[in-house]
């Protein structure tokens, strides 16, 4: 990736088509303490905060299926890996997905050239429950 092609994907969607975008694509995560089950997590701030650091598990997913597996740039500080909610909407090539989630410990150091962390990211096909699909997006 190019810090040409990176901006590119980044000016791909206004704030509003991103926004209206969340509604339909929204984070999970996998918990260790439930077994390794996959939930539904509030995605915050979806442009300025990190989804991975506070996590606020809403309810299991069910059954979601991988779509596949892509590289995504996340911006931040070279110190914290920092990944939003945006720029997995922005980075995802997969116009059904509705969950996607960051692999833990995928994440590389900080590419001073692009300014990002690189992880790899993993988005699912599925049904989104009526209560998840409603909750308030705030970027």
């Amino acid at each position: 990736m190019t810090r040409q092609e990176l901006e590119k994907i980044e000016a791909s969607m206004t704030q509003e088509q991103i926004i209206e975008r969340a509604r339909t694509l929204r984070p999970v995560a996998e918990f260790k303490e439930t077994g390794g089950m996959r939930y539904w997590v509030d995605g915050c701030r979806i442009h300025s905060e990190s989804y991975t650091w506070s996590i606020n598990r809403l309810k299991p997913t069910g059954y979601l299926r991988e779509l596949g597996r892509v590289r995504t740039y996340h911006h931040g500080s070279p110190w914290f890996f920092k990944p939003s909610v945006d720029e997995c909407i922005l980075q995802c090539p997969y116009p059904d997905a509705v969950a996607f989630q960051i692999v833990p410990d995928s994440y590389s150091g900080y590419d001073s050239e692009l300014c990002c962390h690189e992880a790899e990211t993993i988005y699912f096909a599925g049904d989104m429950p009526e209560d998840i699909k409603n909750l308030e997006i705030i970027w």
